[in-house]
């Protein structure tokens, strides 16, 4: 997919002296031959959703601490950008206003998933709205399609994991157990859905000229 930005700035002025007034033709619009574009990584943000009880309520947190291999270079797409983007998230940062959820999640999910709470990955075969990341997890390369669209000059990306896929059943176990109480809805049932939602905003530094 690639993303054009197009800038249209006619300007028309009129001159006049004494009696006599002149006009001028308007100037031609200035249109960029090219752009380019960089990763913003120090304003990225990346946020899960996870789901409890029967009715599917929404919990919503924040990694932190997120670093990539794009923080300085320009590239000559949004594609090659992300095309072969190297990332790594500490999930020990998670945040989610709500210390004592931080904290079981933390000892009880996050500690599961990988060793010292480090995930590291790689975007690869971008296509025209999608991308496909792939994370170590458990020493395997676990794949997840995200897609991608550039709104404002802010790149978000949105995928869906699934636990059970990702071998995270250990994980998922254990942190249904100790939120079992927790993750009771009206009905009485304790649930802690399988499915995690991932969005990633990336702002996009442009230059064109």
């Amino acid at each position: 997919m690639t993303h054009f930005l197009k800038l249209f700035c006619p300007l028309l002025f009129f001159f006049s002296c004494g009696q006599n007034q002149t006009k001028k033709l308007p100037s031609q619009s200035t249109t960029p031959t090219s752009c380019e574009y960089r990763f913003d990584e120090l304003n990225t943000k990346v946020f899960w959703a996870g789901y409890k009880t029967t009715d599917k309520l929404k919990v919503v947190g924040q990694i932190k601490a997120f670093e990539t291999n794009r923080t300085d270079a320009y590239f000559s797409s949004v594609d090659s950008m992300l095309n072969g983007l190297n990332f790594s998230l500490n999930t020990a940062s998670s945040a989610s206003g709500d210390e004592i959820r931080d904290s079981n999640l933390k000892d009880n999910f996050f500690n599961l998933l990988t060793d010292n709470f480090q995930i590291n990955g790689h975007f690869s075969n971008v296509q025209k709205d999608s991308v496909t990341a792939y994370v170590a997890i458990f020493g395997l390369e676990k794949s997840i399609e995200f897609s991608h669209v550039l709104v404002d000059s802010v790149l978000k990306l949105r995928g869906t994991l699934s636990l059970d896929e990702l071998g995270a059943v250990k994980a998922y176990q254990s942190i249904q157990n100790k939120c079992y109480d927790l993750h009771k809805g009206a009905d009485g049932i304790s649930k802690t859905w399988d499915d995690v939602d991932v969005l990633i905003n990336v702002p996009i530094s442009i230059k064109c000229r």
